[in-house]
């Protein structure tokens, strides 16, 4: 015990000393703080409120570009993408001091430990004449741990390529995650979400490709993937969603666009319902003008589980609306009824209407970046449901505090509730997962940032009675708080 408390205590010591030291240093280096030449004086006609978004960019290596990918497809809307055409390579590693009060346990809040996790991060983009290929990879675990075994480590993978001709884009892609527990608010790892560990904006490491991967345009629609809303007790688990996309350009304004997925989510330890998902669409897109697209979707999504003889299958019919402007909105709005097919129902009809709605909106104001997510949909039920009905809210906002301060808050809402068809259960069983946090961080240099983030984590149900998992009864608030420094490198050119 005493040992543990001296090594924290002892890194917070050296960090402290740290900040001060580095901040003098940045107050005398020119090249962290050069001068700052006066503005030019406004024109006629010109606000005095204009953001710097309005203006080009002075490099265009680093301008944004409009985001093209579909509204019909199986990719998040991003604000934009770089439009600079070099091949690079950027790695990262990051060190963070965990304190977490209730790692694993369902009776007790006072179970502290101490973390100290080491994670490195690799991204490479690289760019042809008609294609780009991306692959970011992440992979950490704790140098020590001050109870538990050293099983805590994480591995993710994203790799995607789009080839591109005259009237034919063709994406290709893939999310790999292997996480020792649920990836809602945590993030399975060091028990801070990746969205929190990377800056606010970000999703959960389960989210797939994101737009870190330099200039690739969105990442897997998170309604696509295996979805892991219920906390659970530890188990290591493997989720991966294989995307196969194909759009062809009827005319400068229409398009076409197919695509086939297929996930799975798998336990390396028992009391988890392993599953596998199947999903196919179609939909059909039409620009209004610049910024506005309507669309119209269909899809259907297969659910199978592993020893259990149901299955279910969801025809969906979504209507679709997105709103795109370079740099400041990106808004993605889509809908409509949903048909449910089950094979050997235990109770009820074989067939069930309901309805999906999908919907994301990310916002940029001068120093201020707001995203927002809700989706009601069908899910496999997160190992713990044989199938769920879900409602699922994400939320982040972050801002430029002071010249070297940054910060943030993040939340996430999910309500699972099972389907009679699907669950033995006589009763029908919800359970109500929840979690928010927030974040601070500075540079320390041009490399390196000092970050501290806070999370905080929930979760209650109504019939715990012949739930699988450590998870479907009301579990003690989970506190966490990190302490961590990251240095960046790079990026490199490549080719």
């Amino acid at each position: 015990m005493m040992k543990w408390r001296v090594q924290t205590w002892a890194l917070v010591l050296v960090l402290a000393l740290a900040v001060p030291a580095a901040w003098a240093q940045q107050q005398k280096d020119p090249r962290l703080n050069p001068p700052v030449a006066p503005l030019p004086p406004i024109m006629a006609g010109e606000s005095s409120s204009k953001s710097l978004l309005d203006d080009p960019a002075p490099n265009p290596q680093n301008a944004l570009k409009a985001d093209q990918s579909p509204l019909s497809g199986a990719q998040d809307f991003t604000l934009g993408v770089k439009s600079g055409g070099r091949s690079f390579v950027t790695p990262m590693i990051r060190f963070m001091q965990v304190a977490d009060n209730n790692g694993h346990s369902a009776t007790s809040s006072n179970d502290w430990r101490a973390t100290g996790t080491l994670t490195g991060n690799l991204s490479l983009k690289h760019t042809k004449s008609r294609s780009q290929l991306g692959i970011d990879y992440s992979a950490g675990g704790p140098v020590y741990m001050t109870t538990g075994a050293l099983r805590a480590s994480y591995q993710r993978l994203g790799i995607s390529e789009q080839i591109s001709w005259r009237r034919v884009t063709l994406l290709l892609a893939d999310s790999m995650t292997y996480l020792p527990e649920s990836s809602f608010g945590s993030g399975g790892f060091g028990g801070i979400s990746s969205g929190m560990m990377g800056g606010l904006g970000g999703g959960s490491i389960g989210t797939g490709l994101g737009g870190g991967l330099g200039g690739l345009g969105g990442g897997i629609n998170p309604g696509i993937m295996p979805g892991q809303s219920i906390l659970t007790a530890t188990g290591r688990r493997i989720s991966n969603t294989a995307l196969g996309q194909f759009q062809y350009t009827l005319s400068p304004r229409a398009s076409m666009t197919a695509s086939g997925a297929y996930g799975l989510l798998r336990f390396l330890d028992s009391g988890f319902i392993d599953s596998d998902n199947y999903q196919f669409s179609a939909g059909y897109d039409y620009k209004l003008n610049a910024a506005d697209t309507i669309g119209v979707i269909y899809s259907v999504s297969m659910m199978r589980f592993a020893g259990i003889n149901r299955s279910a299958d969801f025809h969906h019919i979504q209507l679709a609306y997105g709103r795109r402007l370079t740099g400041r909105l990106a808004m993605r709005l889509s809908g409509g009824p949903q048909i449910g097919n089950f094979t050997n129902p235990v109770a009820g009809s074989r067939n069930r209407a309901s309805w999906i709605l999908r919907s994301s909106l990310i916002y940029n104001i001068r120093n201020t970046n707001l995203g927002l997510n809700y989706s009601h949909s069908t899910t496999s039920g997160s190992g713990v449901l044989v199938g769920s009905d879900a409602d699922r809210a994400d939320g982040s906002i972050s801002r430029q505090l002071t010249r070297m301060w940054s910060g943030g808050l993040v939340f996430g809402f999910a309500h699972n509730r099972t389907i009679q068809q699907l669950n033995t259960s006589a009763l029908e069983r919800t359970v109500n997962t929840w979690h928010a946090g927030f974040n601070l961080q500075r540079p320390l240099s041009r490399k390196a940032n000092l970050t501290f983030t806070y999370n905080v984590t929930g979760q209650s149900a109504n019939n715990p009675t012949g739930c699988t998992g450590l998870a479907c009864g009301r579990l003690p608030l989970r506190h966490q708080i990190a302490l961590g420094i990251s240095w960046g490198f790079g990026p490199y050119a490549i080719d």
